[in-house]
């Protein structure tokens, strides 16, 4: 409430008094009403309407700075847009299962001179979202999802815990509290809080709506990286509903680069309108949508990949991320404790005659050739059908690069009508053992897709861009988010 100044009428300092007894008594009646347990497991079914505004630069590892720190950016502007509807499930230690089921999730982003536009796929408008101690997991009941799917219904803030800024006991007007630093990680999807608190104020109150002011700050990591993020904000409660109803949030986040993932400082303006229902439109109930989560196929939970100029697609672990794909050539890495584990380089080679395949043996001559004398021998070579009934050939080898042990692991997929792609896999021999099969899920379900046509020169540069390490890497962030 205003402080009233000592020159004003004793007349309004009664009124005033008056004015704040009154909204009191509403609000303890408001808390009393509608407060939440804490010790209690919540269960709702929402409609909301999100629109995310990023703007900020992209930080990006300098290679060919003199220090390791050198860094270099790319300005980046964004706008997202999604409707959907949310049934939730927190359980009294704040872990949560979340089904939203999407009408509308688009984002258009744009990033130095290049733009790019993200819809979510039709076949992937339910999505899963399980939150843990491990963190979100995000995943599609019908299909793998791409990272920019991912990124793009992830946001910046799980929406299954907005209802969790609702104090937990009797408040007064101007009265504050801070939000759980357990449940702030969760809702800002912090892996680690290290330090700060987002403070809570109920600044107006009437008997429909009550007007809630938000700010603070957390000092944190996600994947292992560190971020700041100051907060700002304002929230309205719907008695009537009692839910939040509305909310609005301006985050400045300052993530740091590091091996794994760029880094960025980004001001981002988010809004959300809420609406109670009591069912989703689908029919779908929560309580059998967690049995379909338990019996989930693991593939699910996998990253789909689909390159565009390359002309084909395949499913990995979601700790591969994309650095680089011109159409010629892709290459990822393998990010596993914040640190790199593995390269993956994926080149498209020129077709042979329809019916025509390169032997065994002349592909391990091949890679011999190419190694040179970093070559030490070959220690498996096997052929066989990929799960997407392309021809296969694996062959592995071991050999040194300036007397370090490295490990190779290099795949040919090939189908009759003569095209020809390669992954070859690169890493310190002393990775190999954790590496696992990473190499036959990715190369196993890789499949051909149907050439794009030729575009004009100036569309060709542009769709190029979209594709350097900036933009790639800018996209994996999803503008805020891991």
């Amino acid at each position: 409430m205003s402080q009233f100044s000592r020159r004003q009428s004793f007349a309004v300092i009664l009124g005033g008094v008056a004015l704040a007894a009154n909204r009191s008594v509403s609000q303890l009646a408001y808390a009393a009403e509608e407060g939440r347990d804490a010790k209690v497991a919540l269960e709702k079914t929402v409609r909301l309407k999100s629109i995310l505004e990023v703007k900020g630069n992209i930080l990006l590892r300098d290679l060919r700075g003199k220090k390791a720190t050198d860094t270099k950016s790319a300005p980046i502007e964004a706008k997202s847009e999604l409707e959907f509807e949310e049934s939730y499930q927190l359980s009294a230690n704040g872990n949560g299962i979340s089904l939203q089921e999407f009408q509308t999730a688009n984002l258009e982003n744009q990033i130095d001179k290049h733009v790019t536009k993200l819809a979510l796929n039709e076949s992937c408008r339910q999505v899963d979202k399980q939150s843990s101690s491990q963190g979100m997991i995000t995943t599609c009941l019908n299909h793998p999802m791409t990272a920019g799917e991912r990124d793009l219904v992830e946001g910046p803030i799980a929406t299954m815990y907005i209802d969790q800024l609702l104090p937990a006991h009797k408040v007064s007007l101007g009265e504050s509290w801070l939000l759980d630093n357990n449940v702030a990680k969760s809702f800002f999807q912090l892996d680690v809080v290290r330090n700060g608190e987002l403070k809570v104020t109920l600044i107006d109150a009437n008997d429909t709506e009550g007007q809630l002011e938000l700010s603070g700050k957390f000092s944190g990591e996600v994947g292992g990286i560190g971020t700041n993020l100051v907060i700002s904000g304002k929230a309205t409660i719907d008695r009537a509903q009692k839910i939040v109803s509305w909310l609005a949030l301006a985050i400045q986040e300052d993530r740091d680069v590091s091996e794994a993932a760029p880094g960025f400082s980004i001001q981002a303006r988010l809004r959300i309108r809420r609406d109670k229902q009591e069912n989703l439109t689908s029919g779908e109930q929560l309580e059998s949508f967690a049995s379909q989560i338990a019996k989930l196929d693991p593939a699910a939970q996998l990253i789909q990949f689909d390159s565009k100029l390359g002309a084909y697609r395949f499913v990995a672990d979601r700790h591969w991320t994309t650095i680089l794909d011109n159409g010629v050539d892709a290459t990822l890495k393998l990010i596993q404790d914040n640190k790199t584990t593995a390269y993956c380089t994926i080149t498209n080679l020129a077709d042979m005659e329809p019916g025509r395949q390169l032997s065994l043996e002349g592909f391990q001559s091949d890679i011999k050739k190419t190694l040179g004398n970093k070559f030490g021998s070959f220690i498996e070579a096997d052929e066989r059908l990929s799960q997407t009934g392309l021809r296969m050939m694996r062959v592995v080898a071991i050999g040194q690069v300036e007397d370090v042990p490295v490990h190779w692991v290099n795949i040919l997929l090939s189908n009759d009508g003569g095209r020809h792609v390669s992954l070859a896999y690169t890493m310190n021999q002393s990775k190999a053992e954790g590496f696992g099969t990473h190499d036959l899920q990715m190369a196993g379900s890789l499949e051909f897709s149907i050439r794009q046509l030729p575009t004009a020169p100036d569309e060709k540069k542009e769709e190029a861009g979209k594709n350097e390490p900036a933009a790639s890497a800018a996209q994996s962030t999803g503008t805020i988010r891991k």
